[in-house]
């Protein structure tokens, strides 16, 4: 039987909620607006560079005695919020989702046996185990094997000012001491007790091309962690 891990738990195991179906996988529509120009032909088209969110449909049933289950597996689902969603069939990728619809248990279970759960998705899939990468020596390749530019959290260990590269793109910041996050998904930049850093920070926060992107600063640096946050549509 297949079935997802939602907020941490799998439905079987934890629940005895199965997939009756392996649910259809749209892929994200891109954010284009068309407007139509009095006397030119076509339209002036805005492409925004980013998605729409999708939404996927899972039809499940319940193995065993159903009805004493109902009250846990309404808080799993409706309580979660916004966390991740991993199928079987893929175990690998995961989704960021959130349970959008009503569900009722008890007539859908004695009419049809079966209930069905909607998930809205953000539009990307990320890497279910995704490695955070040491890099100590300067002009070390990382390489984003997504399908798009990806979003890093990039933790830099050093002191004073420091100018950080990567690929193309450079960072500046002042006044280092010990550590610095810069997280690119957020646009912030903070330390392990949250403290807001933005200000010592100047530059556009990065984000990796597909493929080899070299890593490189000058200062005084001892490592830089990277977590790239890898993307596929």
């Amino acid at each position: 039987m297949q079935s997802f891990n939602f907020a941490g738990k799998n439905s079987i195991t934890d629940f005895g909620v199965y997939m009756a179906t392996v649910p259809d996988i749209p892929s994200p529509r891109r954010k284009v607006t068309y407007t139509p120009i009095p006397g030119r032909s076509g339209s002036l088209v805005y492409d925004e560079h980013a998605y729409e969110d999708i939404t996927l449909a899972v039809e499940c049933g319940i193995a065993g005695n159903v009805f004493n289950r109902l009250d846990e597996i309404k808080a799993w689902l409706f309580e979660s919020g916004e966390s991740s969603l991993v199928f079987s069939f893929a175990g690998d990728k995961k989704y960021i989702a959130q349970v959008v619809n009503r569900i009722d248990f008890e007539i859908a279970l004695r009419k049809l046996g079966k209930f069905a759960v909607i998930f809205n998705c953000q539009p990307f899939r990320y890497s279910v185990n995704e490695p955070k990468i040491t890099v100590t020596a300067q002009n070390t390749a990382l390489i984003n094997n997504g399908t798009l530019a990806c979003e890093p959290l990039v933790e830099v260990y050093g002191s004073g000012n420091i100018t950080l590269r990567i690929g193309e793109q450079e960072m500046v910041l002042s006044g280092i001491s010990g550590k610095i996050i810069l997280n690119s998904a957020l646009q912030d930049a903070y330390d392990d007790t949250l403290n807001n850093l933005n200000g010592k920070v100047s530059g556009e926060y990065f984000k990796l091309p597909v493929g080899s992107n070299n890593l490189s600063w000058n200062g005084s640096v001892s490592r830089v962690e990277v977590t790239q946050n890898r993307r596929w549509l």
